[in-house]
């Protein structure tokens, strides 16, 4: 199917999923001439609007994010309301919230949008003149490990690209499919519709210290590692043990501190007694900035893989696949070790899911 009866298709789909999602949505108001249907006349601008509102939820934001000043994005909002018949923003106990009938619409609509922007983007991209935002999710360790090689080049091929990091969180990839994401950075192996990734790379540990910390006398054993408080970087959402996961008596270690960073590691480390097993990227980063010492992390502590995902959608999206490139082009070219995630998938017994 070509790329424009691809999009009439989508198009076709949005509408019956505007045409439906009143009667499907529970609670939705029912009070208008138009009784939710779709006109036959599709303004594109005002539609993009609305993936925004949807996607930040708050009419301040989405009037920076567009460019325009808040009172004219309060009357786009009041257009969009009269127009599908629905309030589609309300206030919550957080602030505004979708409507059930706004939750319905947000999936096929970015896909929908995503359609017509490739149908009016230039086919032969020229990178030096794109204007456009990407929208990624990540810990501060993919940031660290992937993006921060990689802005050098993304800067001097595209001054107009604009990079929106999110925290990893467990709805990333379901965000992915949707296509509230354009990419998502993590150790977790990629499961869901349409989802696609690239192995990046397999990432081991090394624990670090203070400089002077006696950790460093001699490699440490289990026990010795019990006697030493801890920081411990929570990657994504909650806090979990990944230390804990592969030594099972470092749940009995002290913990000084959990942190949803990465970042804070070393700082905490610098004033205390505490010492920390971080992946080794992380590790040789924080010991070459700050002035710390790293250690041996102990031989059970099982490497994972690391991998760059996004959605099948993004296919036949130049832009996304530059991207794509871009980022992968900071690590050596060649094929994934035998069992890691997205290579032969049978996995050799070593490796572990990161979330991270």
């Amino acid at each position: 199917m070509g790329r424009g009866a691809k999009a009439y298709v989508d198009m076709l789909q949005l509408r019956g999923v505007l045409n439906t999602a009143e009667a499907d949505a529970p609670g939705v108001m029912q009070r208008g001439h138009m009784s939710g249907r779709l006109p036959h006349r599709v303004d594109f601008t005002l539609l993009q609007h609305l993936q925004v509102l949807i996607e930040l939820r708050s009419v301040s934001r989405a009037a920076e994010r567009l460019g325009i000043g808040q009172p004219a994005m309060s009357r786009i909002l009041a257009r969009l309301r009269d127009q599908f018949d629905d309030p589609l923003l309300v206030r919550g106990p957080r602030g505004m919230m979708p409507t059930p009938r706004a939750e319905a619409l947000s999936g096929p609509l970015r896909a929908w949008l995503d359609a017509g922007e490739s149908l009016l983007r230039d086919p032969g991209l020229d990178v030096g003149r794109m204007k456009r935002v990407f929208r990624l999710a990540s810990t501060d360790f993919g940031l660290l490990s992937v993006l921060t090689p990689a802005l050098a080049r993304i800067e001097h091929e595209a001054s107009g690209v604009e990079l929106a990091v999110e925290p990893l969180s467990d709805a990333s990839l379901r965000r992915l499919e949707d296509g509230r994401l354009d990419m998502v950075l993590t150790g977790w192996s990629p499961e869901g519709a349409g989802l696609k990734s690239r192995w990046l790379f397999r990432e081991t540990h090394l624990g670090l210290a203070r400089p002077d910390h006696p950790v460093h006398q001699a490699t440490p054993t289990h026990a010795e590692l019990l006697r030493w408080p801890h920081v411990v970087p929570s990657a994504g959402d909650g806090f979990g043990d990944w230390v804990a996961d592969d030594l099972p008596d470092m749940a009995e270690r002290r913990v000084l501190v959990r942190a949803e960073s990465f970042a804070l590691v070393p700082y905490l480390l610098q004033t205390s007694e505490a010492v920390a097993l971080l992946p080794r990227r992380a590790a040789e980063h924080f010991a070459a900035t700050h002035g710390l010492g790293a250690f041996p992390a102990p031989q059970e502590m099982r490497p994972f893989d690391y991998h760059l995902v996004w959605h099948e959608r993004s296919d036949g999206d130049a832009g996304t696949q530059w991207l794509i490139d871009a980022l992968f082009a900071e690590f050596e070219p060649g094929p994934a070790p035998v069992g890691a995630d997205g290579a032969d998938g049978s996995g050799d017994g070593r490796q572990r899911q990161f979330h991270g």
